[in-house]
């Protein structure tokens, strides 16, 4: 994505989110000092005058409206299997995500950032353990709808991943998940990955925490988001 590809030319980011994906997940998270600039040249060069070159990415198009806030924003998802803290929640630099549906939110729970924005699109649970064919279609369908390069954040809550079948297996490889096949009974699974990209943190086992310093502000939610996916 865009956006990734500019925090790669920031070595302090590169360095905070190489800690934040190290093995158990519990690493501090943290900017690294900002790298050394090169010493001025004895003459400058002459200043050359250049029109700017538009992003449509960063497309101002209604006065800034459509540009994130400023800043980065550290994400956190948490899964644990039912026997292991019955856990799926994420994180906004430690601003809790609220999640609409049901009220255990048993299954798969999915979070999707538009980076563009910057904000929460949607927030949904998918009860692939209680009713397995209606909900990896569902799941599949709303993946598939989402634009290139939008964040997407899963978490599976009790249990599910066993009865994964191959239409949401490849809806979650569509967001970066290289997960080979369904997992074990009440096994967690956590992924922060993106649209038709790869996974920047992916992990699985009875409780796991992924996390990662996205390059933009994100406006966390003050209650479930209702936005329909596109």
């Amino acid at each position: 994505p865009i956006w990734l590809l500019r925090e790669e030319l920031d070595p302090s980011s590169a360095a905070a989110n190489q800690a934040a994906s190290s093995p158990g997940g519990s690493a501090e998270v943290r900017d690294a000092p900002a790298a050394r600039q090169p010493k001025p040249s004895a003459v400058a060069p002459p200043a050359v005058s250049t029109p700017p070159i538009a992003s449509s990415a960063a497309t101002d198009v209604s006065k800034g409206s459509r540009k994130p806030p400023a800043g980065k924003t550290l994400v956190k998802v948490v899964s644990a299997g039912g026997d292991a803290g019955d856990i799926a929640d994420f994180f906004l630099d430690d601003e809790k995500v609220p999640i609409g549906g049901m009220a255990n939110r048993r299954g798969l729970n999915v979070v999707v950032i538009d980076p563009v924005v910057g904000q929460v699109q949607s927030a949904k649970a998918y009860d692939i353990w209680g009713n397995p064919v209606e909900e990896n279609r569902r799941l599949s369908k709303d993946l598939k709808a989402l634009d290139e390069d939008f964040v997407v954040l899963v978490a599976l809550k009790d249990s599910g991943m066993e009865n994964l079948d191959a239409t949401g297996l490849h809806a979650l490889r569509s967001v970066g998940a290289e997960l080979e096949g369904r997992l074990r009974f009440r096994e967690g699974y956590a992924l922060i990955g993106v649209k038709d990209g790869e996974a920047l943190v992916e992990k699985k086992g009875p409780m796991v925490m992924a996390e990662f310093r996205l390059p933009f502000g994100v406006r966390p939610p003050t209650s479930p988001v209702r936005v329909p996916l596109r």
